[in-house]
């Protein structure tokens, strides 16, 4: 693996595209990691975007050893009992716990792009290959931010149920107020950036495969950087927690793996228009194996097996689309 490729395609469309590497080009795609700053550095990749075709199977192979490691299910209990304990001494009103599930095994990459592709018709699907960071590859729900003419477009996602469990019961209180945390830190970033003509939509159902979650979508007005934007709004709750601070100091001491790009952002920013999503439902490729990352939001009220099983309902939708 000596160069940098990449394809994605974008929530609703039918093309697949690239970058062709340029240094007078007039896009650039960023793929950030988690924590900015850190060990993992912040990909940009400039150039100009073109169609592609899909890539070809067998012509994308990761380098990295795999690293046959899993959160156990009492490993998330304990680290979901902390969360609480925390939260009822109010030192924090939420934090996401999240687990990485690897499998061992030959999984081709380009077929998993494929498959999320036809899949996940409404998420916007990637697949990365870096020398330095791997192979990645994953199709997400969440838009962080997207900007066209000043015009600022994002949501606040939080909330997951499975399609069948929404039939039998509804939403609960709980589900609604870790939304709410959510929806409180994006509209305070907007006004802090000078947002104006500001609308806030009323909550709705966020249908993705068999899972279902709680979005509310803001509109707005705005000049500057839609990167410095980006960079504020990233990690919101609902990759990271309330106070966001200390969400994060628990989750680099508690979560026994380091999340890397899983719940970092990526996509296109350009002249025409820029688009952002947080790096959710992803999987990396290695050498032997595959590594799946899945997470979910801790509030007063949470049930520690419920969690259990929602991380469950999300990684399972993830290997669908690569054992398929």
């Amino acid at each position: 693996m000596n160069n940098t490729r990449i394809w994605w395609r974008p929530p609703g469309a039918q093309d697949v595209y690239t970058m062709e590497a340029s240094d007078s080009g007039t896009s650039c795609f960023r793929f950030v990691p988690f924590k900015l700053n850190g060990e993992f550095p912040s990909i940009e990749w400039r150039g100009h975007v073109v169609k592609a075709d899909f890539p070809e199977k067998g012509t994308i192979a990761a380098d990295e050893i795999f690293e046959n490691k899993s959160t156990s299910r009492d490993e998330h209990r304990l680290g979901v009992q902390k969360a609480l304990a925390l939260i009822e001494e109010k030192k924090l009103e939420k934090v996401v716990v999240s687990r990485v599930k690897s499998i061992e095994g030959k999984f081709f990459v380009e077929d998993a792009f494929k498959n999320k592709c036809q899949t996940y018709k409404d998420a916007f699907v990637y697949l990365l290959e870096h020398p330095s960071i791997g192979v990645w590859c994953g199709a997400t729900p969440e838009l962080l931010v997207a900007s066209s003419d000043n015009r600022i477009e994002t949501v606040s996602l939080a909330g997951t149920r499975t399609q069948e469990s929404i039939e039998t019961s509804p939403w609960t209180s709980k589900e609604y107020d870790e939304q709410g945390l959510v929806t409180d830190y994006i509209k305070n970033i907007l006004e802090d950036h000078g947002a104006t003509d500001l609308r806030i939509e009323p909550i709705e159902d966020l249908v993705y495969g068999e899972l279902i979650h709680l979005e509310t979508r803001f509109r707005c007005s705005m000049t500057g950087s839609i990167v410095d934007l980006a960079n504020d709004l990233h990690p919101t709750p609902a990759v990271g927690g309330r106070p966001l601070k200390n969400a994060c100091d628990f989750i680099t001491h508690n979560e026994l793996f380091s999340r890397e790009y899983f719940t970092g952002y990526l996509g296109v920013e350009s002249a025409s228009g820029s688009a952002f999503y947080v790096n959710l439902r992803c999987a990396k490729w290695q050498n032997g194996g595959v590594q799946l990352f899945a997470g979910g939001g801790i509030v007063e009220g949470s049930n520690i097996d419920s969690e259990w099983e929602e991380t469950e309902a999300k990684l399972k939708a993830i290997q669908s689309t690569i054992d398929g």
